[in-house]
């Protein structure tokens, strides 16, 4: 009998790396003129050069990046939930219908993240704390951009519906927003410092799935609270 147990546990696990490691497959594919990109920007020695790859970097992530990265939140949802899936005509069936909220959301945040670097790079030889400002505004920024993520693959509602849930959700549970943040931040570090191998075939989809994890945790913590204040109104009612 444990046998049978075992051996069904290793298939679901193996069943679920194989559709992770596809998963992440398509996300290196579609992303990899911006890893070119990025390739060249690490060993490029001119500073002329940046002028014409930095912009090609920015005009790639909407077209790229933010679409597959979309994508990949939704297939992760859906492995972690347990619904069945064809991973590549799920990944392609997220990919094409989150793709005008992706350009939304990117659009969005290339504005915010082009202001506060130009903040940054301004502010640091003028005023520390106007420096310390941006750097914490740009911190912040990024954690809400993973939470929308998330709302994204969790909710078909508007996208700013979906936006303001997670500014929200961000604040009002900072400790699990910026400790989930660092988590991800850490896993990409370890990872980069172990092997680039390591970097590109495992990270993109280790760090997805974590977040969602985390995310799927808190979001049915605060609604199994609400059931509970539910309960204990109507009952004092």
């Amino acid at each position: 009998m444990w046998k049978d147990k075992a051996y069904s546990v290793a298939y679901e696990l193996s069943d679920k790396i194989s559709k992770l490691f596809i998963a992440n497959l398509l996300w290196i594919i579609l992303n990899s003129p911006l890893l070119i990109v990025a390739i060249q920007l690490r060993t490029v020695t001119q500073p002329s050069s940046y002028y014409v790859l930095l912009p090609l970097l920015s005009l790639g992530l909407p077209l790229f990046f933010f679409p597959s990265t979309q994508a990949l939140f939704c297939l992760v949802r859906d492995i972690i939930l347990q619904t069945p899936v064809s991973t590549v005509k799920t990944f392609w069936r997220y990919w094409v219908s989150n793709f005008k909220e992706s350009l939304k959301m990117e659009i969005l945040l290339s504005g915010l993240f082009t202001g506060i670097g130009l903040l940054l790079y301004y502010s640091w030889s003028v005023s520390f704390i106007l420096f310390t400002i941006a750097f914490i505004a740009l911190l912040f920024i990024l954690i809400i951009m993973v939470q929308l993520f998330c709302f994204q693959a969790h909710f078909e509602m508007p996208f700013i519906w979906k936006l303001k849930r997670a500014q929200q959700l961000v604040f009002a549970r900072i400790f699990y927003s910026v400790g989930s943040f660092m988590i991800v931040l850490f896993m990409i570090y370890a990872s980069f410092e172990m092997s680039i191998a390591v970097f590109v075939w495992m990270t993109p989809v280790a760090c997805v799935y974590t977040s969602f994890i985390l995310f799927n945790y808190q979001y049915n913590k605060i609604i199994s609270n609400k059931k509970v204040q539910w309960n204990r109104d109507s009952e004092s009612m």
